[in-house]
C-alpha cells in the first residue's frame, strides 16, 4: 500500500502546472499558427515553434498561416531565482560524540537565476487564452546546438502531454 501511495506522489510531482479554460470545448479546435504577436525570431524561439508545431500536429491540431487557424500558440521565458539549500539532517551525530542536539536548520548558500519557459494557446477568434503550462525544469541555458535542441524539445514535450486538457 505505501508503494503505491508513494508511487503516486512521485508521479503526480512529475506533470508541469497547467491551466485552462474550463468554459472551452477544445474538440472544436482544428488548427494551429504561431501568434502573430509572439516572437519567434531568436534560436531558441524557432527551436520552440518548429517543436511545438509539430507535436501539436501529432494531437490532430494542422498547422496553418494565422489568420486560418483556430488556436495561437505563443511562449514566455521568466527568468526566476532559485535559492541553493543544505539539506537539514535528521539523524544525530554519532552516538561517541559529545554533542547530541539534531542538526535540522536549512540553510541557504546561494541563488542562481533559472528561465523557465511557459506555452500559451489563444483562440483565435476571441484573442483570449484557453491553455497555458508552465515548465517546472529551468529551460536550457549551458548547451549549445544539439544538445540544446534536443533539452528544448523535451521541454515543450513534457508541457504539451497536458494538452488537450484531461477533463
Amino acid at each position: 500500500m505505501i508503494r503505491v501511495i508513494l508511487c503516486c506522489l512521485l508521479l503526480a510531482g512529475c506533470a508541469s502546472p497547467y491551466d485552462y479554460d474550463e468554459n472551452v470545448n477544445f474538440d472544436r479546435f482544428d488548427s494551429v499558427a504561431l501568434s502573430p504577436e509572439a516572437n519567434f525570431q531568436s534560436l531558441d524561439g524557432a527551436r520552440i515553434a518548429e517543436y511545438s508545431l509539430q507535436l501539436l500536429a501529432e494531437k490532430g491540431l494542422t498547422p496553418k498561416p494565422a489568420d486560418q487557424a483556430t488556436l495561437w500558440l505563443s511562449y514566455h521565458l521568466t527568468t526566476e531565482t532559485r535559492l541553493l539549500t543544505t539539506i537539514p539532517r535528521i539523524t544525530r551525530h554519532s552516538r561517541f560524540s559529545h554533542w547530541h542536539d539534531w542538526d535540522d536548520e536549512e540553510r541557504v548558500y546561494g541563488s542562481i537565476q533559472e528561465q523557465k519557459l511557459t506555452l500559451m494557446l489563444t483562440d483565435a477568434r476571441t484573442r483570449k487564452m484557453v491553455w497555458q503550462s508552465k515548465a517546472r525544469r529551468a529551460f536550457p541555458d549551458k548547451q549549445s546546438g544539439a544538445e540544446r535542441s534536443e533539452r528544448v524539445y523535451g521541454l515543450v514535450q513534457h508541457l504539451l502531454d497536458n494538452y488537450p486538457p484531461r477533463l
